[in-house]
Formats: structure tokens, sequence, C-alpha cells
């Protein structure tokens, strides 16, 4: 749905974005919330959640694959790997197949004044269009959400707010003395034409990577299918076929590129060259 004048500004917020597209399919959640419901959700079923135990080693021992971890190992029939971009060590090549980016966010103390309101008062959360995108959301206790791509971590914190403070100030003027409250990153794995993949490496054991950003959503269809599949042996479960591992060419001097483009990009916001 096309949104242009007075009904984008009134479902935005403000008056700077000339034009929206509103998907209503679309919604926003608490990510740490969700998972949170989903390890309940496995933990009630009988499964069993182990953390703070990284996988060093995966190897097949006649039928079945031995799972190592500094803190024991654990023996299986079939083996799912979904760490995505937080995929780490040597013994495996699933690391290989994309290359890692970041994306940040900065959250306000919770808005109470009346101009607070405003904006997106419909709870959708927003992207704009720029060349290095910010995302724009509120939450349930009424903070301002801001967000872009980069690495927050290897940035100080007051950047992070100058930052913020630039966005604010240009979509939302009317708000005053907006306090930052914190700041997290996420890591993304990316892929060269921005497409997941499925692989399949050796019976019982199936993988993914490069949701691209998307991995809330397509990761929860996805392990319903890896689920189906290794249950009953269908490929048809699954959203895509499955493809063969192969690196990608200078994944860490993309992502080191990629890294330096959205740093300029935001010094360039915080400096007023660009918004």
């Amino acid at each position: 749905e096309l949104l242009t004048g007075s009904a984008c500004a009134a479902a935005t917020g403000t008056q700077k974005i000339a034009a929206a597209l509103l998907d209503r399919r679309a919604g926003t959640l608490n990510p740490m919330a969700y998972t949170s419901g989903l390890a309940k959700a496995a933990s009630d079923l009988g499964g069993r959640l182990f953390d703070h135990s990284p996988v060093t080693g995966l190897e097949r021992q006649g039928a079945r694959w031995s799972v190592q971890t500094a803190r024991g190992a654990v023996s299986a029939e079939q083996v799912v790997l979904a760490s995505n971009a937080y995929t780490e060590g040597e013994w495996t090549d699933l690391r290989r197949n994309f290359f890692p980016g970041y994306y940040y966010q900065v959250a306000s103390k919770p808005l109470t004044d009346d101009s607070a309101k405003s904006i997106l008062p419909g709870g959708q959360g927003s992207w704009d269009t720029r060349q290095v995108l910010s995302s724009i959301r509120r939450d349930a206790e009424g903070r301002l959400l801001l967000g872009s791509l980069g690495n927050g971590n290897q940035k100080p914190t007051w950047f992070l707010k100058a930052w913020a403070d630039r966005v604010q100030q240009h979509y939302f003027p009317s708000l005053k003395g907006v306090e930052w409250e914190c700041t997290w990153t996420g890591c993304i794995a990316f892929t060269p034409d921005h497409l997941m993949r499925l692989f399949e490496p050796a019976p019982g054991l199936v993988a993914v990577t490069g949701y691209n950003g998307r991995g809330v959503t397509t990761g929860t269809v996805v392990g319903k299918a890896f689920a189906d599949y290794l249950c009953h042996g269908d490929a048809n479960a699954l959203p895509i076929p499955f493809s063969a591992m192969q690196s990608v060419p200078h994944a860490g001097l993309r992502s080191c590129l990629y890294e330096a483009g959205f740093s300029l990009y935001h010094a360039g916001q915080c400096l007023r060259i660009v918004i």
C-alpha cells in the first residue's frame, strides 16, 4: 500500500518522508523474548539446551555423529548446523560460505511526551532507502529504537549517540532532550547474491547460512522445514534445494570494505554532510 502526503506523515510521524510502502502482513517482535519462548517450548517437550558450550569438533563415528565441546560430547544420528553468522572455529567449512556484517541499534529511554505518541502510532517498524539504511521503531515501553548497518562494538558510545541524535533530529525535531539508554550490535551472514544457502554435506548433517539480516522469520521457516525433512526424508519440504558449499571469495576483505563504507557514511551523517 503506497502512502503519500498526509497519510504518510500520519503513519510515520514525520514530515521528512514523502512516500512510504506499507505492508500490513509484516510486524515487529522482541527477538530475545521470541527466542526465549522457543527455548521454553523445546524444553517443555523434553529437549535439552546447553549454552556457553561452543562446538569444537564434529566427526562421523559409525552410523552416528559425535559433536565435541570443551565440556563434553553429544552423539546423534542427525545434526543441524544453524549457527549462521555466529559459526566459529576451523572444524566446519560453513563459515566460508558467507561474509560477516553487522547491524547496531540505539535505544532511548521511554518517551512520555505527547510529540512521541505520533511516531509510528500503528506500531510498525520502518526502514528508509538511503545508501546505508536507517531503521526506526518503538518498543512496548515507548522507547525510540534507531538502527543502521555497521559494527557498533567498534565505535565509541559517544559516536553512536551522536549518530542517533542526528537521525532523530532530522526525522523527529519536535522531540526534545532524548536520552539514549543503551546500544547493541548483531552479526549478519551476508552472501554475494543476498540469498540463503541450504547444505547437506553428509547423510544426517544439514546446515543453513546466509539469512542476510532476515533470520528471525526465515530461520523459523527453515527450522520447521529441516525438522520435516529429517523426520520424513522429503526434500519437497525444503523452501529451496540443497546446494554445494562454495567459499565466498575474499570474504574478509568484503567485510572490511563494507564496514569502512558504513562508518564513513555515519561519520558524514554526524558531521551533517549527508543524512
